[in-house]
């Protein structure tokens, strides 16, 4: 490991996968056994795009503080502004905790005049979850409350993410769903790991045993009883145990009065999509699609 602060993201377009990678490190790095019984360990892994590591601009600028801060919703002037400190936030020490810090984004690793998302000066690393934008059109579609028409634009054409304010979130640039992974494919200067949530799915232990793996290769860490952690992270994340959990104490990711945990399943397009709306989302993306073995 280097001895320099950096940061190791969990990054992915929305409705992909994210949080159980998120819950799957939680217990490889901060459990003795693997255990998950609630979702407070999520707590370790938190987003990085959130009011309170910006509020530092204040000190630095008052005019780009106002114009980030002082409005009802994030434009083209207050994205201007804000893109200027991601890197800068992102070297803050206080939002490290130790020698590093994980942190989730959906964030595309856009860049914005000379600003950059991130780069290898503040990242350590990171692991990209992709899933089959057929899916995710389904999910997402259910967690933003708005209809398939409107979801399949919105992954097709690329949106900001958190545009109007609310619950001290940053604004996030996805991009469309193509885009936000090839943002990251480019990103070769730091180790990275790609992984499919429809592997999650297929062969839970596998996914997690490359994720240990990689840690191992890149950065000399070794994963303590890594055997029961393993066996222990594949059970109490099922999707039913996950579903259950939000049920008992509820999930503060989730939006208001709606179910984070849905269904969890792939191939659920199969029944929700019609014929124009697959075929207007797989010439899109074909490319990428054939390069994940979508199409």
């Amino acid at each position: 490991m280097e001895n320099n602060k950096k940061i190791f993201w969990i990054c992915s377009y929305p409705k992909s996968g994210n949080t159980w990678v998120r819950l799957i490190l939680s217990g490889l790095f901060f459990t003795n056994d693997g255990i998950i019984n609630n979702f407070e360990l999520l707590n370790k892994i938190p987003k990085f795009d959130v009011e309170s590591n910006f509020e530092f601009i204040k000190k630095v600028s008052k005019e780009d503080y106002l114009k980030i801060f002082n409005k009802k919703e994030y434009d083209e002037e207050s994205l201007l502004a804000y893109s200027k400190y991601w890197i800068e936030a992102q070297k803050r020490k206080e939002i490290i905790d130790g020698n590093f810090s994980f942190f989730k984004t959906h964030n595309a690793r856009v860049k914005i005049n000379s600003n950059i998302y991130t780069n290898s000066e503040s990242s350590l690393g990171f692991i990209y979850i992709s899933r089959d934008p057929r899916d995710v059109v389904v999910s997402y579609s259910d967690h933003i409350k708005k209809n398939i028409n409107f979801t399949v634009d919105f992954l097709l054409n690329g949106q900001i993410m958190g545009k109007e304010k609310e619950r001290k979130i940053m604004p996030e640039i996805l991009l469309n769903w193509g885009d936000n992974y090839s943002s990251w494919k480019k990103f070769n200067d730091v180790p990275n790991l790609f992984i499919k949530y429809e592997d999650l799915l297929n062969q839970t232990d596998h996914e997690i045993e490359k994720i240990c793996d990689f840690f191992n290769k890149n950065y000399n860490i070794k994963i303590s009883n890594k055997n029961k952690k393993i066996e222990n992270i594949v059970n109490t994340t099922k999707f039913e145990n996950l579903k259950e959990n939000e049920k008992k104490y509820g999930f503060n990711e989730s939006p208001k009065s709606q179910i984070f945990f849905r269904v969890g399943k792939h191939k659920q397009w199969e029944k929700k999509l019609n014929k124009k709306e697959v075929k207007n989302i797989e010439a899109k993306f074909s490319n990428i699609m054939k390069e994940l073995n979508y199409i």
